[in-house]
């Protein structure tokens, strides 16, 4: 119409017939067949919140709130419970990694760029962005040569943030990185000065991900599910030791005074009968007893 090619809601295949290699047949993908997506993709970012999987609105309301865009983002879910987000640039994708620790109905967010043979088991569950702090490092380190390789002892440094960038904060150097959270967290660096002097280093973590060996998720512990149970029948046990042959109490009845009782009390001068305000408690009656509970009766100021 008018020269301009109607875009059609789906797409035309064509038969190519794939490869024999060693007898069986393999389908061959090469570099010029996916160097189109492979720049659609490269601006995407995928997200996952630990232990939860929210609505498709809430993600986006929570993406929308890190910033201005140009375009607004488009948000894809997958069934393994992740989300593909994709920006119209690298520029506002980066800027929504680096707007801080990210959380979505109380939990942790994690953050990836997407790449070329992403795996989403491999890629989230082991593998995750966490900012760093690396507190009282020389003025003098700060910059992208030697954060880099402070980074590098600890995970792979992706980012630094702008108040580490612009050195406007100085009592740490605050630094994104992807870790290896199969493995103990590096609480302790050693820094070789340029005078060849040892120095040890502390490092900082904003959130500590919990990673179950056996279930091989983040944030989720098998065996803390496991002990939970136990823990709860022990402490009835004990509880049901601790009340043997102790007799039982029935419910507090509530007795107010009469309007003669308080006139009478308000009569009654100094240094005799009860101050105004105070509660006079009865004798509690157990139960098989007549009566049958605690009276408690209030003196009107």
């Amino acid at each position: 119409m008018n020269g301009e090619e109607v875009k059609k809601p789906w797409m035309n295949l064509n038969y190519i017939p794939p490869v024999i290699v060693d007898g069986e047949k393999v389908v061959e993908i090469l570099p010029e067949d996916v160097s189109q997506d492979d720049e659609k993709w490269a601006s995407s970012l995928v997200v996952y919140v630990v232990r939860i999987t929210p609505s498709i609105g809430a993600m986006e309301r929570c993406i929308m709130g890190q910033g201005n865009f140009s375009t607004k983002p488009i948000i894809l879910y997958h069934i393994y419970g992740y989300f593909v987000v994709r920006f119209a640039s690298e520029e506002e994708r980066d800027m929504v990694m680096c707007s801080g620790t990210h959380h979505l109905l109380r939990r942790p967010i994690i953050m990836k760029p997407w790449v070329l043979e992403f795996n989403f088991k491999e890629e989230i569950l082991t593998t995750i962005p966490l900012w760093v702090k690396i507190p009282n490092l020389p003025l003098n380190y700060w910059n992208s040569v030697v954060l880099s390789k402070i980074g590098s002892s600890v995970g792979k440094p992706l980012y630094a943030d702008e108040c580490t960038t612009q050195t406007s904060r100085i009592s740490f150097a605050r630094i994104l990185m992807e870790v290896d959270v199969t493995r103990p967290l590096t609480k302790v660096i050693k820094i070789q000065d340029p005078k060849g002097k040892i120095v040890e280093q502390k490092v900082w973590y904003e959130w500590k991900p919990i990673f179950c060996q056996k279930c091989l998720q983040v944030g989720n512990s098998c065996v803390d599910k496991q002990a939970a149970p136990v823990q709860i029948q022990k402490k009835n046990h004990e509880e049901d030791e601790a009340t043997q042959g102790q007799e039982e109490w029935h419910t507090m009845r509530y007795r107010a005074s009469s309007r003669r009782d308080s006139r009478n009390s308000q009569d009654t001068k100094g240094g005799q009968g009860s101050e105004s305000g105070v509660l006079i408690y009865e004798e509690g009656h157990t139960s098989g007893e007549g009566g049958g509970g605690m009276e408690m009766t209030v003196i009107q100021p």
